[in-house]
């Protein structure tokens, strides 16, 4: 029996989800057009250009082909015929020349497929994240740092000397939703849209207070319109995230007051009450002209010499994004869902769905992969 051509499924044209699918899970995989063509020629003779338009869309893989394509790329294969939106507007809180093309887009297509598992098994409990704050209006001709003051005074209701408690759950209360994805990319997050909504991705491999930074300096990304944009990142823009975020979890006044007395002590004390890192106070302190270039200069001097350019003192409470995680959790532990059905929603192994629960949790280790229920607690009724 011939190859049969893909199918519409009901109102879905596979066309408009599966090239870009293909080419997420092949990327994913590290191989090259040419090695999955030279793999699939001990079954089907097809050539790398032939590939390559399957991942364009200038051509379908027919079912048989498209089955081999699923084994070979460790995907369910109805993964690749369901519906999918993609992200669009990605924004780095990293320099991108610091990380190669093929590895961001293997980031890319690996967060793609967590935030699709993510919106999917929202639909399958009927819990979407609900924004909080709507109709959210900037004022024209606002700067970061105004619209930093504004989130802080109007919508979260906080005075200068108080804290953001979580930028997570900011970040939620905007609708937008958050995930981790560990890397070992010099990669700090990214904001992207996805559809008419917005994602953030953070990298729990960072610090604390580092983290707490990156998710609202991807929150600037989302609010002042930069994933909405098509040209590429700008410094300019870089800088106005960097603005908004440091000045939302730290007021200048408090900025101000922090280095009053030139106490280290006192430094450390205003790092662990607001969340920031020390590098991003002295940075702004300077730039404000709180303390002398002088002053700065000496300040990063001490900050290498001791080691705290990479491993600051002062303890900052982990800002987690694990509404995902709980999610899965849930339905595994009332029995809405098994394992196996919660890893095919990502297209990934069981194990790494108990990684990404154990990781929620602060459990590092090694565990049973065949022991399903190894991760799941259950409530006593």
């Amino acid at each position: 029996m011939g190859s049969q051509p893909l199918r519409i499924i009901g109102a879905l044209n596979v066309r408009e989800s599966l090239p870009s699918k293909l080419k997420a899970a092949r990327m994913l995989t590290g191989m090259s057009t040419r090695s999955v063509a030279a793999k699939l020629g001990r079954r089907f003779p097809i050539s790398h250009a032939t590939v390559a338009n399957y991942e364009s869309g200038r051509s379908v893989p027919p079912m048989d082909i498209l089955a081999a394509l699923a084994c070979l790329y460790d995907r369910p294969i109805n993964w690749f015929l369901e519906r999918g939106r993609t992200l669009t507007g990605v924004r780095y809180r990293n320099l991108k020349s610091r990380v190669r093309i093929t590895d961001l887009h293997r980031f890319e297509a690996d967060v793609q497929r967590w935030i699709d598992a993510y919106v999917t098994l929202e639909a399958r409990l009927k819990k979407p994240l609900k924004a909080i704050i709507t109709n959210f209006q900037i004022p024209r001709g606002s700067g970061a740092d105004d619209l930093a003051r504004l989130v802080r005074r109007t919508l979260l209701k906080l005075k200068e000397n108080e804290p953001v408690p979580s930028v997570v759950e900011v970040l939620e209360r905007f609708g937008i939703r958050v995930m981790e994805n560990p890397t070992d990319l010099r990669i700090d997050g990214l904001a992207a849209k996805y559809e008419k909504e917005y994602v953030v991705v953070l990298n729990p491999g960072v610090s604390d207070d580092r983290s707490r930074l990156n998710g609202a300096h991807e929150l600037a990304h989302v609010l002042l319109g930069d994933c909405d944009k098509g040209e590429n990142e700008s410094k300019e823009a870089e800088q106005s995230a960097f603005e908004f975020g440091s000045l939302l979890l730290l007021p200048n006044s408090q900025l101000k007051e922090a280095f009053q007395g030139q106490s280290m002590v006192r430094l450390v004390r205003f790092k662990e009450r607001f969340g920031i890192s020390l590098a991003a106070m002295v940075y702004r302190a300077e730039k404000l002209a709180f303390i002398t270039k002088s002053t700065a200069k000496a300040l990063w001097i001490e900050f290498a010499r001791r080691g705290w350019r990479t491993q600051e003192p002062g303890n900052v409470r982990p800002d987690r994004a694990t509404r995902f995680e709980q999610l899965v959790d849930e339905v595994l532990a009332n029995g809405k869902m098994s394992l196996k059905e919660v890893a095919d929603l990502a297209g990934v192994r069981p194990e790494a769905i108990r990684q990404r629960l154990n990781f929620a949790m602060g459990i590092h280790g090694d565990y049973n992969p065949e022991d399903e229920g190894a991760n799941i607690v259950k409530f006593p009724d």
